[in-house]
C-alpha cells in the first residue's frame, strides 16, 4: 500500500467534504462555548447573591444569640460579685457552689489589687500562661484548652476583680443549634482568630482559623484560602465583647456545588450538540462522496471476512468502475481459496474431535476401577487432597467410612475368585444408592471400599455407615451355579478429619479393626471420638 503524496494530502484537506465538516464543527464549538459561558456566569452570580444574603443573616442571628448569652453570663457574674462572701478572706466554698450551680462558667478566680490571684477554683490555668489583666478576653487552661473570660470589679477603689472562665459547651450548643449546613463552619473566635466554640467541620477550640480579608464589612462573603483549601466565608464582631467575633466558612467546591453541577450538565449538552452537528455534516458530506464511500465500505466488509459479497458493477469506464471490477475478480479468487481452506479445516476438526473423545475415554479409565466401575484408589487420594484444602479453608466437617467385606477370603476359597469379583461388582450399585450426591464412593483395594462424606460430622457419618451396612446385610446375592441366594455382611470403620491427613487414615483403620474385633457386621468409630457421641461405642 503506497503512502499518499504531499499534493494528494493537500487536496484531501482542501476538499469540499473536509471544509464542510470543519465549518460545522468550528461553528458548533464556538456557539457552545458562548452559551456555556453565559449560563455558568449567570448561575454563579445568582448563587453568589444568595450567599451574600444568607451569610450576613446567619451571622447577625448568631451574634444576637451570643450577645444574649454574654449578657446573661455577665449578669450571673455581677450577681455573684455582689455576695458578701466573695470578698471574704476565703471564698473558695462560695466559688465551688457557684460553679456547681452554673452552666456558663467552668472556673472562678479572685484578682487582688496588685494583679495577682489569691483564689482560683475550677479548671486551673496553664503554668506557662501569659499574665492576665482586666482587659484579657481569654485564658489558656492547664490541659491546653483556651477559654474566654469575663471580668467584674469587686468593691470600690480598686479592691480587686472577679474573673469567670466561660464554659465553651454553652456557646457551642447555641452555635450547633443555629448551624444548618453540615459542610460549613460556624465559630466564635477571639482577636487572634483562635476558636473559642464552634459547630461543623473545622479547627477545634483553641486552634486558629483563617479570617476573611473583609472583616470590617459587617459579614459580606469573601473567597480566600484557609488551611490550603479554597473557601468562602464572612466575619462579624460580637457587640459588647472586648474582641470576640463570629465567622462562617464553607469549602468553595461545596458552596458552589450547583455551579459545578451546571458546568457538568452543560458539558454533556455541548458534547451532544457537537456530536449531532458533526454527524449531520458527515451525512451531508456522505451524500456528496457517496460512490467512493460505498466502495470503501465494501472494501472494509471484505477485509472483515464477508467474502460472499458481489459489488454491483457499472458500465462506467472511470477509475471507480475499473476498481469495482478488480474487486469482484479478487473476491472470486478469495472465495475459491476459502472453500479449500474450509474443507481442510473440517477434516482437521473431525480428527481433533475423535482424538478428544479418545482422550476423555482414557482419562475416565485412569480414574475408574475396571471391575466395580467405582472411582479407583488414585482418584480417591486426589479427591481427598482437594477436600482437605476446602475443609481447611471453609472450616467444615469431613468424615471417611472404610468398608471391609466380612469373610471375603473364605468366600473366594469356597466359590472361586470369579464369585468374589461378582460380589464386588454387585456391591458397587448398593454403595452408590446409599450415599448422597456430594459423597464419593471408591474401591480402596481388594475387598475394601471407602466413602468420603463432606459436610458431615462423626454422628452423621455413623448414621450413613449404618445405612450402608444395613443395605448390604439385607441384600441377597447369587454367586455360584447352585442359584442359592447368599447373605453378605460388612464391617465399617468411621472417623472425622481433625487436621492431620495421616491421623485421619489411622483413626479410620483403627475403627475398622475394632469393628472386626467386635464380631463383624457392625460400625465402629475411633475410641477417642466415640465418647463424644451419645449412643456410639
Amino acid at each position: 500500500m503506497s503512502t499518499p503524496s504531499i499534493p494528494e494530502a493537500r487536496q484531501a484537506a482542501g476538499s469540499l467534504a473536509t471544509k464542510l465538516i470543519l465549518f460545522v464543527f468550528v461553528s458548533t464549538f464556538v456557539t457552545a462555548l458562548v452559551v456555556s459561558w453565559v449560563s455558568i456566569q449567570s448561575t454563579y452570580d445568582s448563587l453568589r447573591g444568595t450567599i451574600d444574603r444568607l451569610y450576613p443573616a446567619e451571622l447577625a442571628h448568631a451574634e444576637r444569640q451570643m450577645v444574649s448569652w454574654l449578657e446573661a453570663s455577665d449578669g450571673e457574674l455581677n450577681a455573684l460579685a455582689a455576695r458578701p462572701e466573695i470578698v471574704a478572706e476565703d471564698p473558695t466554698a462560695a466559688f465551688e457552689r457557684a460553679i456547681a450551680g452554673s452552666e456558663r462558667f467552668e472556673a472562678l478566680a479572685r484578682m487582688t489589687p496588685d494583679g495577682g490571684f489569691d483564689v482560683w477554683v475550677g479548671a486551673p490555668p496553664a503554668s506557662d500562661a501569659q499574665p492576665l489583666h482586666r482587659r484579657s478576653s481569654r485564658v489558656t487552661l492547664d490541659d491546653g484548652r483556651e477559654r474566654g473570660v469575663l471580668w467584674v470589679p469587686l468593691g470600690e477603689g480598686g479592691a480587686g476583680a472577679l474573673l469567670g472562665v466561660l464554659d465553651a459547651a454553652h456557646p457551642g450548643a447555641i452555635l450547633t443549634r443555629l448551624h444548618r449546613d453540615p459542610h460549613s463552619l460556624l465559630a466564635l473566635i477571639d482577636a487572634r482568630g483562635a476558636v473559642l466554640a464552634g459547630a461543623g467541620p473545622g479547627p477545634e477550640p483553641g486552634q486558629p482559623v483563617t479570617l476573611p480579608p473583609e472583616q470590617a464589612r459587617g459579614g459580606l462573603a469573601s473567597e480566600y484560602e484557609s488551611g490550603g483549601r479554597a473557601v468562602i466565608g464572612a466575619f462579624r464582631p460580637v457587640r459588647g465583647s472586648a474582641d470576640w467575633g463570629l465567622v462562617v466558612q464553607t469549602p468553595f467546591e461545596i458552596a458552589f456545588a450547583p455551579v459545578l453541577d451546571v458546568v457538568s450538565r452543560i458539558f454533556v449538552i455541548d458534547l451532544a450538540v457537537i456530536l449531532f452537528f458533526s454527524f449531520l455534516a458527515y451525512r451531508i458530506t456522505g451524500a456528496v462522496v457517496r460512490p467512493i464511500e460505498r466502495l470503501s465500505d465494501w472494501a472494509r466488509r471484505i477485509a472483515d471476512g464477508q467474502l460472499d459479497l458481489e459489488i454491483p458493477e457499472t458500465s462506467d469506464r472511470d477509475e471507480i468502475g475499473l476498481l469495482t471490477r478488480t474487486f469482484n475478480d479478487m473476491m472470486r479468487l478469495l472465495r475459491r481459496n476459502q472453500r479449500e481452506i474450509e474443507e481442510t479445516n473440517r477434516d482437521l476438526t473431525e480428527k481433533n474431535t475423535r482424538l478428544q473423545q479418545a482422550n476423555e475415554v482414557l482419562n475416565q479409565l485412569s480414574i475408574t476401577d475396571g471391575l466395580t466401575k467405582l472411582h479407583n484408589h488414585r482418584f480417591f487420594q486426589d479427591h481427598l487432597t482437594r477436600e482437605i484444602k476446602r475443609v481447611d479453608r471453609a472450616g467444615e466437617a469431613l468424615s471417611m467410612l472404610l468398608i471391609d467385606i466380612d469373610d471375603f477370603k473364605q468366600l473366594n476359597d469356597r466359590f472361586g475368585h470369579a464369585a468374589g469379583d461378582e460380589l464386588l461388582m454387585r456391591l458397587a450399585p448398593i454403595l452408590n444408592a446409599a450415599i448422597r450426591e456430594t459423597d464419593l464412593a471408591a474401591r480402596y483395594g481388594g475387598e475394601e471400599f471407602v466413602i468420603l462424606a463432606p459436610n458431615t460430622d462423626l454422628s452423621g457419618a455413623y448414621r450413613l455407615a449404618e445405612k450402608v451396612r444395613t443395605s448390604i446385610a439385607e441384600s441377597s446375592f447369587i454367586l455360584d451355579d447352585s442359584l442359592r441366594p447368599m447373605r453378605v455382611t460388612v464391617s465399617v470403620g468411621v472417623a472425622q478429619f481433625q487436621g492431620n491427613r495421616k491421623r485421619f487414615f489411622q483413626k479410620t483403620d483403627e475403627a475398622l479393626y475394632r469393628a472386626k474385633a467386635a464380631g463383624k457386621n457392625c460400625v465402629k468409630v475411633d475410641e477417642d471420638d466415640a465418647e463424644d457421641i451419645e449412643g456410639i461405642t
